[in-house]
Protein backbone atom coordinates (compact mmCIF):
# COMPACT_ATOMS: atom_id res chain seq x y z
CA UNK A 1 0.00 0.00 0.00
CA UNK A 2 1.56 3.28 -1.13
CA UNK A 3 1.96 6.35 1.08
CA UNK A 4 1.39 10.04 0.34
CA UNK A 5 1.69 13.25 2.35
CA UNK A 6 -0.90 16.01 2.18
CA UNK A 7 -0.24 19.68 2.88
CA UNK A 8 -1.91 20.97 6.04
CA UNK A 9 -4.69 23.54 6.03
CA UNK A 10 -6.67 25.08 8.87
CA UNK A 11 -8.50 22.48 10.96
CA UNK A 12 -11.39 22.53 13.37
CA UNK A 13 -9.08 23.65 16.17
CA UNK A 14 -6.52 25.65 14.21
CA UNK A 15 -3.70 24.89 11.79
CA UNK A 16 -2.05 21.50 12.18
CA UNK A 17 1.51 21.85 13.43
CA UNK A 18 2.24 18.16 14.07
CA UNK A 19 3.83 15.87 11.50
CA UNK A 20 1.34 13.39 10.13
CA UNK A 21 1.35 9.62 10.08
CA UNK A 22 1.71 7.74 6.77
CA UNK A 23 -0.88 8.50 4.11
CA UNK A 24 -2.49 5.72 2.10
CA UNK A 25 -3.10 6.55 -1.54
CA UNK A 26 -6.84 6.33 -2.23
CA UNK A 27 -8.07 4.34 -5.20
CA UNK A 28 -10.07 5.88 -8.05
CA UNK A 29 -13.49 7.14 -6.99
CA UNK A 30 -16.73 6.21 -8.63
CA UNK A 31 -20.21 7.54 -7.99
CA UNK A 32 -21.58 6.87 -4.50
CA UNK A 33 -24.89 5.42 -3.42
CA UNK A 34 -28.03 7.53 -3.44
CA UNK A 35 -29.59 8.76 -0.23
CA UNK A 36 -32.83 7.02 0.80
CA UNK A 37 -36.12 8.63 -0.18
CA UNK A 38 -37.60 8.65 3.35
CA UNK A 39 -35.68 11.25 5.36
CA UNK A 40 -36.22 13.12 8.59
CA UNK A 41 -35.74 16.88 8.90
CA UNK A 42 -32.16 16.59 10.15
CA UNK A 43 -31.16 14.49 7.14
CA UNK A 44 -32.90 16.86 4.72
CA UNK A 45 -31.19 19.88 6.25
CA UNK A 46 -27.82 18.13 6.20
CA UNK A 47 -28.25 17.15 2.55
CA UNK A 48 -29.00 20.77 1.69
CA UNK A 49 -25.90 21.82 3.65
CA UNK A 50 -23.83 19.30 1.69
CA UNK A 51 -25.17 20.57 -1.63
CA UNK A 52 -24.25 24.15 -0.69
CA UNK A 53 -20.81 22.97 0.40
CA UNK A 54 -20.22 21.29 -2.95
CA UNK A 55 -21.42 24.35 -4.86
CA UNK A 56 -19.06 26.54 -2.81
CA UNK A 57 -16.17 24.03 -2.88
CA UNK A 58 -16.23 24.09 0.93
CA UNK A 59 -14.89 20.74 2.10
CA UNK A 60 -15.12 21.48 5.82
CA UNK A 61 -18.81 22.31 5.55
CA UNK A 62 -19.34 19.08 3.61
CA UNK A 63 -17.54 17.14 6.32
CA UNK A 64 -19.78 18.69 8.98
CA UNK A 65 -22.85 17.57 7.02
CA UNK A 66 -21.37 14.07 6.74
CA UNK A 67 -20.77 13.98 10.50
CA UNK A 68 -24.38 15.00 11.14
CA UNK A 69 -26.26 12.69 8.80
CA UNK A 70 -25.95 9.03 7.74
CA UNK A 71 -27.89 9.95 4.59
CA UNK A 72 -25.17 12.43 3.61
CA UNK A 73 -22.48 9.85 4.36
CA UNK A 74 -24.13 7.36 2.04
CA UNK A 75 -24.55 9.90 -0.75
CA UNK A 76 -20.97 11.18 -0.55
CA UNK A 77 -19.20 7.83 -0.25
CA UNK A 78 -17.57 5.75 -2.95
CA UNK A 79 -19.47 2.51 -3.70
CA UNK A 80 -16.79 0.62 -1.77
CA UNK A 81 -14.84 2.02 1.19
CA UNK A 82 -11.46 0.59 2.11
CA UNK A 83 -11.17 0.04 5.87
CA UNK A 84 -7.58 -0.47 7.01
CA UNK A 85 -5.64 -0.85 10.26
CA UNK A 86 -2.00 0.30 10.26
CA UNK A 87 0.79 -0.05 12.78
CA UNK A 88 2.59 3.08 14.10
CA UNK A 89 5.11 2.86 11.22
CA UNK A 90 2.35 2.89 8.60
CA UNK A 91 2.52 -0.82 7.74
CA UNK A 92 -0.81 -2.42 6.89
CA UNK A 93 -2.04 -4.90 9.50
CA UNK A 94 -5.41 -5.54 7.89
CA UNK A 95 -7.47 -4.13 5.05
CA UNK A 96 -10.92 -4.90 3.69
CA UNK A 97 -13.33 -3.35 1.22
CA UNK A 98 -16.77 -2.53 2.60
CA UNK A 99 -19.80 -1.70 0.42
CA UNK A 100 -20.93 1.83 1.21
CA UNK A 101 -24.44 0.68 2.13
CA UNK A 102 -22.91 -1.65 4.76
CA UNK A 103 -20.34 0.80 6.13
CA UNK A 104 -21.28 1.73 9.71
CA UNK A 105 -17.89 2.61 11.20
CA UNK A 106 -17.68 6.33 10.46
CA UNK A 107 -15.85 7.56 13.58
CA UNK A 108 -17.07 11.17 13.79
CA UNK A 109 -20.35 12.74 14.85
CA UNK A 110 -21.25 16.32 15.55
CA UNK A 111 -22.96 17.34 18.78
CA UNK A 112 -23.90 21.01 18.98
CA UNK A 113 -20.77 22.74 17.63
CA UNK A 114 -18.31 20.00 18.55
CA UNK A 115 -16.89 16.91 16.88
CA UNK A 116 -17.23 13.85 19.10
CA UNK A 117 -16.46 10.14 18.63
CA UNK A 118 -19.23 7.94 17.30
CA UNK A 119 -18.15 5.42 19.96
CA UNK A 120 -16.24 6.75 22.99
CA UNK A 121 -13.27 4.66 24.07
CA UNK A 122 -14.96 4.28 27.47
CA UNK A 123 -18.72 3.70 27.09
CA UNK A 124 -20.71 6.64 28.41
CA UNK A 125 -17.76 9.08 28.41
CA UNK A 126 -19.53 12.30 27.45
CA UNK A 127 -16.35 14.34 27.99
CA UNK A 128 -14.44 12.72 25.13
CA UNK A 129 -14.13 14.88 22.03
CA UNK A 130 -12.24 14.68 18.74
CA UNK A 131 -9.42 16.93 17.64
CA UNK A 132 -9.89 17.24 13.87
CA UNK A 133 -7.23 18.34 11.37
CA UNK A 134 -7.95 18.88 7.67
CA UNK A 135 -5.18 18.39 5.11
CA UNK A 136 -5.44 19.16 1.40
CA UNK A 137 -3.22 17.92 -1.42
CA UNK A 138 -2.34 19.76 -4.62
CA UNK A 139 -4.76 17.46 -6.45
CA UNK A 140 -7.58 18.54 -4.07
CA UNK A 141 -7.66 15.28 -2.12
CA UNK A 142 -8.49 15.78 1.56
CA UNK A 143 -7.40 13.74 4.54
CA UNK A 144 -9.12 14.24 7.88
CA UNK A 145 -7.00 13.22 10.85
CA UNK A 146 -8.87 12.66 14.10
CA UNK A 147 -7.67 12.04 17.63
CA UNK A 148 -9.58 11.29 20.82
CA UNK A 149 -9.08 14.06 23.36
CA UNK A 150 -10.27 15.50 26.64
CA UNK A 151 -10.11 19.17 27.57
CA UNK A 152 -9.13 20.75 30.88
CA UNK A 153 -12.10 23.15 30.95
CA UNK A 154 -9.84 26.17 31.50
CA UNK A 155 -11.59 28.27 28.88
CA UNK A 156 -12.31 31.94 28.37
CA UNK A 157 -16.01 31.27 27.95
CA UNK A 158 -18.21 30.79 24.91
CA UNK A 159 -17.69 27.58 22.94
CA UNK A 160 -14.08 27.18 24.09
CA UNK A 161 -13.48 23.91 25.96
CA UNK A 162 -10.04 24.87 27.20
CA UNK A 163 -6.75 23.11 26.48
CA UNK A 164 -6.29 19.61 25.12
CA UNK A 165 -4.97 17.26 27.79
CA UNK A 166 -1.95 15.34 26.50
CA UNK A 167 -1.12 11.65 27.06
CA UNK A 168 0.80 12.49 30.25
CA UNK A 169 -2.19 14.25 31.77
CA UNK A 170 -0.88 17.77 31.18
CA UNK A 171 -2.30 20.40 28.81
CA UNK A 172 -0.65 20.49 25.39
CA UNK A 173 1.00 23.77 24.34
CA UNK A 174 -1.35 26.01 22.33
CA UNK A 175 -1.33 25.20 18.62
CA UNK A 176 -0.16 21.60 19.02
CA UNK A 177 -2.20 18.47 18.50
CA UNK A 178 -2.00 14.83 19.59
CA UNK A 179 -1.05 12.01 17.24
CA UNK A 180 -3.95 10.81 15.13
CA UNK A 181 -6.02 7.78 16.03
CA UNK A 182 -7.33 7.57 12.49
CA UNK A 183 -7.64 9.21 9.12
CA UNK A 184 -10.45 9.56 6.60
CA UNK A 185 -9.50 10.02 2.95
CA UNK A 186 -11.68 11.90 0.46
CA UNK A 187 -11.07 12.45 -3.22
CA UNK A 188 -12.73 14.93 -5.59
CA UNK A 189 -15.33 13.61 -8.00
CA UNK A 190 -17.51 15.80 -10.19
CA UNK A 191 -18.16 19.02 -8.28
CA UNK A 192 -17.62 17.52 -4.81
CA UNK A 193 -15.75 14.85 -2.82
CA UNK A 194 -16.34 11.24 -1.80
CA UNK A 195 -15.17 9.23 1.19
CA UNK A 196 -12.78 6.57 -0.07
CA UNK A 197 -10.83 5.16 2.88
CA UNK A 198 -11.12 4.82 6.65
CA UNK A 199 -7.72 4.22 8.25
CA UNK A 200 -7.03 3.49 11.92
CA UNK A 201 -3.69 3.29 13.71
CA UNK A 202 -3.09 0.46 16.14
CA UNK A 203 -1.28 1.82 19.21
Amino acid sequence: MAVITLAACDGANGADTHPKQGRVVPAQYTRGTAAPTSLDEQDRNALEMAERACANRDFQQLFTAIAISPAVRRKYSAPTITSAVLDPQGRVISSRDVPANSYEDFPVRQVDFYYKPAKPRSPGDEDEYLDIQFNQSQSDDFSVDWARVHYDGQSEGGDDLGNIIGPEGKPLPPGTHPDSDGQLLFRPIGNCWQLQEDIRWLR
